[in-house]
């Protein structure tokens, strides 16, 4: 048989069983609430003095509140890195090894698609609209899954692209994971993860002393790895972790909100200068994430699990990248210029990334989500 008749054969579709589909729906619902507080830490004042100016009680806790939004980010690592590692485990339990060949064409059909026309729009937008900026520096890090890099070196780019860099982070989580799973027994992957928790409280102390922006605090893969280093764990640990109680459940949950509302409280901002604040800060970040996950596995609460915010979270996808092009349609649809019709625009905006969210599922997602089922060894979540 010739080398390429062997590759042929390697990437072929393959059947994998429906019945023994990996697909937990609270998942779904608890990513779609991790958009939404990164959308509403992009809609709301982070400044307490805007909540001062309101006459509300303890304006510095609104304005953590929406600060802590953004801490969905490593909520959605969290998330990746749990379903991911399942998936690898599975797989190789199920065949007895793993296609790395299948794996990144799947990986491929489910991220690039709406990625590069993310990347295509932010390019053409940056030529029609005044407000938007997409210098070529940042589209050569999109293009090259180094996106995030190249945030922490120039700062947040003016752009309905700006989350792409989260992208960034999974894609070369994705390059370096799956090969590990493939050639280490459960040990070193608890030791690897172990040590990959560490790293990112390791860097952040050395970027810290090294006086360097607060940006690669912010965007810096091995600074924000720990949240996905408690998404593997979640996973290898996922069969022998304590049955939780509904009020186990809504304690881990709540403990983790609060912790990220209090660690929101005292971060600086990126990407300013920093301090040895952002250590511990990032820190609680990630573990309350972690937190969250847990105490959302295996939920059967309706508002994890009910029909409407599952379909939410399955376009979870499309909200997160299309969101800032939601609000900037809405913005210039009404032209807001008062408190009032800020807020109308907001919530125009919100609307506006559902309808774009759900066509691109229909129209350019979809597509390639079929064409990835039939590279699963192991099936996922259902269409």
């Amino acid at each position: 048989m010739s080398l390429s008749t062997e590759v042929m054969n390697e990437v072929a579709p393959v059947k994998a069983p429906a019945s023994r589909r990996f697909y937990q729906p609270e998942l779904d619902g608890l990513r779609f609430y991790a958009f939404l507080g990164v959308f509403v830490c992009h809609t709301l004042p982070l400044e307490a003095s805007f909540y001062r100016g309101l006459h509300l009680p303890m304006p510095w806790l609104w304005g953590a509140t929406a600060k802590a939004g953004a801490a969905g980010v490593d909520l959605f690592f969290a998330l990746s890195a749990f379903l991911i590692t399942s998936l690898l485990l599975r797989e190789r339990e199920e065949t007895g090894d793993i296609s790395l060949k299948l794996f990144y064409l799947r990986r491929i059909l489910r991220i690039w698609p709406l990625y590069f026309l993310v990347i295509g729009l932010g390019i053409v937008l940056s030529h029609t609209v005044s407000n938007q900026h997409l210098q070529w520096y940042y589209v050569a890090g999109y293009l090259l899954f180094a996106g995030n890099w190249v945030h922490a070196v120039f700062g947040r780019p003016e752009s309905i692209a700006f989350p792409l860099w989260t992208v960034s982070i999974e894609e070369q989580f994705y390059l370096v994971w799956p090969l590990m799973v493939k050639t280490l027994e459960r040990r070193g992957l608890i030791i690897s993860s172990i040590l990959i928790f560490l790293l990112a409280t390791l860097c952040r102390i050395a970027f810290v002393l090294a006086g360097v922006s607060g940006g690669y605090i912010y965007y810096g893969s091995t600074a924000r790895c720990d949240s996905i280093a408690l998404g593997i764990l979640i996973a290898l640990f996922a069969d022998r972790l304590p049955k939780l109680t509904a009020t186990a459940r809504l304690l881990l949950v709540s403990g983790g909100l609060v912790g990220w509302i209090v660690a929101s409280a005292w971060l600086t901002d990126q990407p300013g200068p920093i301090s040895m604040r952002e250590v511990p800060g990032r820190l609680i970040i990630a573990l309350a994430a972690g937190v969250m996950l847990y105490g959302c596995l295996y939920s059967r609460s309706k508002l994890l699990t009910g029909p409407w915010v599952v379909q939410l979270g399955k376009v979870s996808y499309g909200l997160y990248l299309l969101h800032l092009t939601g609000l900037l349609l809405a913005k210039s649809i009404l032209h807001p210029v008062s408190g009032a019709a800020l807020l109308a625009t907001k919530a125009v905006g919100f609307v506006l990334t559902l309808l774009l969210a759900f066509a691109s599922y229909r129209w350019v997602e979809s597509p390639f989500l079929r064409m990835k089922d039939r590279f699963a060894r192991v099936l996922s979540r259902p269409i």
